[in-house]
């Protein structure tokens, strides 16, 4: 397998898969209720543990929002990653374990990942600004930790949808 290894019940992300998901990718997020409705959000400082099973990012989902109930009732979540300036894909599916308050650490962690976002933004003619809307208010962030157990490639082409 060679975007990572399994780990009990999870599957452990390589280097490679790592730093495409450290780096300025877009992180969209999806969950779903009790009757398989749909949620879509953004995700923002995306961080790969260090044994590549989990991922934690702060996730835009207010109180009273689906998204927070999604994550609160049943956990499943996917999330997709996609820098703006290729046509590369990624797709995480898991299970979530923790959802919280943001701390201070993820907070700076989001504003990381904002800027090297707007980096690459850039590069296709989207102003800071912009990218700096699209990251919405962090006091509508949550702290979410999933832990990894599916992982697609959906770069378009023939591969698309390919699980890793």
């Amino acid at each position: 397998m060679p975007w990572g290894r399994i780990l009990g019940n999870a599957l452990a992300l390589n280097r490679d898969l790592v730093a495409f998901v450290h780096s300025g990718v877009a992180a969209g997020v999806g969950t779903r209720d009790a009757e398989l409705r749909p949620s879509f959000t953004r995700g923002w400082g995306p961080e790969v543990s260090a044994d590549g099973s989990t991922l934690a990012l702060c996730v835009i989902a207010p109180s009273g929002s689906p998204t927070r109930a999604n994550l609160e009732d049943n956990g499943a979540i996917a999330v997709g990653f996609s820098p703006p300036t290729i046509a590369r894909a990624l797709q995480i599916k898991g299970t979530t374990v923790s959802v919280g308050a943001p701390s201070p650490e993820d907070l700076e962690r989001a504003q990381r990942h904002l800027r090297k976002f707007s980096v690459e933004a850039e590069q296709i003619g989207i102003p800071e600004r912009v990218s700096r809307r699209i990251f919405g208010v962090p006091a509508d962030f949550a702290s979410v930790t999933l832990l990894i157990e599916e992982v697609f490639d959906q770069t378009p082409g023939a591969g698309a949808g390919r699980r890793l």
